[in-house]
């Protein structure tokens, strides 16, 4: 078996996981507005990615001293989106204070609301994080077409509500069907 049929098969080496989870992290955490970016959406081809991108991600923010908080939807989607929710009806209605850090919201698994069955706990959502000034946003899935159905798709309440920040090497995979890291 060549290196590249071995890579393929494998995915590629930790270290290059590493270094692409802090690339993203280094452009979405940015060192000169760390504390502004509009929400952002990654689709991770594997558990270690997204632990990589999680892991990465809230070491950059913790050292730009933005607050950061992993939410994992999948136990209970709808009930966990509500109660995130919950806290932006709190936000919006109090008055944030400007020189206040917001905290960076890691949302896992928000993929499984990519289907019709799902539209009902998305709809509410979007009209209170689309305005919210107190949390920084990122949105993780495992899966790229029910991501693109969400956010991709301009008859979904989430179109175009955040922004794709997916490695290039990780889309082209997605799209061609290889085996995924």
């Amino acid at each position: 078996m060549s290196a590249r049929e071995d890579s393929e098969r494998t995915g590629p080496a930790p270290e290059s996981l590493q270094a692409i989870a802090e690339q993203v992290a280094s452009a979405f955490i940015h060192r000169l507005a760390p504390s502004f970016r509009p929400p952002a959406r990654i689709v991770c081809p594997s558990d270690e990615a997204e632990q990589a991108i999680v892991d990465a991600v809230a070491a950059a923010a913790a050292a730009r001293g933005i607050p950061a908080e992993v939410i994992d939807v999948r136990p209970a989607p709808a009930a966990r989106l509500d109660a995130v929710t919950a806290r932006l009806v709190t936000s919006v209605d109090e008055s944030a204070d400007s020189e206040s850090v917001p905290t960076l919201l890691i949302i896992l698994g928000f993929d499984v609301f990519g289907d019709d069955a799902h539209d009902g706990p998305t709809y509410p959502f979007r009209s209170r994080f689309q305005f919210d000034k107190q949390f920084l946003w990122l949105f993780v899935g495992r899966e790229a077409s029910r991501m693109r159905f969400l956010f991709g798709g301009h008859q979904r309440p989430l179109y175009r509500a955040a922004g794709d920040i997916t490695p290039e090497d990780w889309r082209a995979t997605q799209q061609h069907g290889r085996p995924s890291i």
